[in-house]
């Protein structure tokens, strides 16, 4: 007489308990995504009802306020001392608002995490695009490679500091933004052909919140290079090690196949 874990039915319980086990390890895993993507809606919802609330009262309201100041010193004779105070007064202003413009869209645009990098960066550029009334193009070289989530943030970060930069200040005629997911690093440039810096002050006195920017890659362990022209340009580099900012699913073949291709090319250029 058979044992009972050699009958068929004990084989037909085993496999039907397999079958619950699987199913509610998927339905865990469900659940976690679901609370996740849960949270991250959440977090967006909360980041709009504060930008839409800075927008419609605080910077109307100083937009009005500026104006009313405007028309005061409009009417005060064009050699008064007190008339070029308030125009100084005036552009200071203004660049207070432009910042708080920025903030603002820097609030209601998306939180990013992982492999939607890519998106992230089109949809902030493709938003400056239309604030600031300057062509912008976006280009992805080789295949877009999920970062780790901590990455995939300060990444977001750096880059979308250096377009505010680049649309605000670089009075450029076309901006461009290139990410490429190389083997050994993770590279993004910010490009423009606007007036440039001067270069005896250092590429530091010209950009806004490039300390900070070096700080964030020297965190992740990457680095930040600026190179600037007077009315040549400026482009910022960040460059981050692949090893330490992609994630651990990354098809490592691919790493193959463009070494190869750059060690094909640079012999059919030496022949």
């Amino acid at each position: 007489m058979p044992l009972l874990i050699q009958t068929p039915l004990f084989a037909l319980l085993g496999l039907v308990l397999g079958c619950l086990l699987v199913g509610a390890v998927f339905r865990h895993c469900l659940r976690k995504v679901a609370r996740r993507h849960a949270s991250r809606l959440k977090q967006l919802e909360e980041r709009e009802r504060v930008a839409f609330g800075l927008h419609d009262n605080l910077l109307q309201s100083m937009q009005g306020v500026l104006l009313r100041v405007q028309s005061v010193g409009q009417r005060l004779p064009d050699d008064s001392a007190e008339r070029d105070t308030i125009e100084a007064i005036l552009d200071q202003a203004d660049e207070v608002l432009a910042d708080g413009r920025q903030q603002v869209l820097a609030l209601r645009l998306p939180l990013v995490y992982g492999d939607d990098v890519s998106q992230a960066f089109a949809e902030v550029g493709h938003s400056l695009r239309e604030n600031f009334n300057t062509p912008f193009r976006m280009i992805v070289s080789a295949n877009p490679q999920p970062l780790e989530g901590g990455f995939s943030e300060e990444i977001y970060r750096i880059g979308r500091e250096a377009l505010f930069n680049a649309f605000q200040h670089a009075q450029a005629g076309h901006i461009e933004l290139e990410l490429v997911y190389g083997c050994e690093f993770f590279s993004l440039f910010v490009r423009d052909d606007g007036k440039g810096m001067e270069v005896a002050l250092g590429p530091e006195a010209g950009y806004r919140g490039l300390a900070g920017m070096r700080a964030r890659a020297e965190r992740m362990g990457g680095a930040i290079e600026v190179l600037s022209l007077p009315e040549r340009g400026t482009e910022v580099i960040l460059k981050v090690p692949g090893k330490l900012c992609y994630a651990p699913q990354r098809d490592r073949s691919g790493c193959w196949r463009q070494r190869l291709a750059a060690w094909l090319g640079r012999t059919e250029s030496r022949g």
